[in-house]
């Protein structure tokens, strides 16, 4: 289970990554935000994709033996996950619910995430 969580993981940062370049900043321009706006979208959205890529990437070294954790560290990858997801719920839930609406399939994905990255948690 931890190589299909790594895998979808990484996948999912390299979507996060050109989603947000590609679709969000666009909007952005056509909209004439600012340049601070646009770099700080810019930098939210790369932030969030090597997050997503670096937990992938350290799922695929626990399953493949490269790297072993121990105590508590075997919940940090799923921690993150849940934080990240935690934060995104909090704005969306609390300032802009139009955002979790158009967010359920992400939800969605990220659950079958957390479910696995639990089940396969030693």
């Amino acid at each position: 289970m931890k190589m299909a969580v790594g895998i979808i993981l990484i996948f999912m940062s390299i979507v996060h990554v050109i989603y947000g370049e590609k679709m969000q900043v666009d909007v952005l321009k056509k909209l004439k935000a600012d340049n601070i706006l646009i770099g700080s979208f810019r930098a939210m959205s790369l932030q969030g994709g090597i997050l997503l890529f670096a937990v992938g990437v350290i799922e695929i070294l626990v399953f493949t033996e490269v790297v072993v954790l121990t105590g508590f560290a075997i919940y940090i990858p799923v921690g993150i996950i849940c934080l990240n997801v935690l934060s995104v719920l909090i704005v969306a839930l609390g300032k802009h619910l139009e955002l979790f609406k158009a967010t359920i399939p992400q939800f969605f994905i990220f659950a079958i995430i957390i479910i696995l990255q639990v089940m396969s948690i030693n």
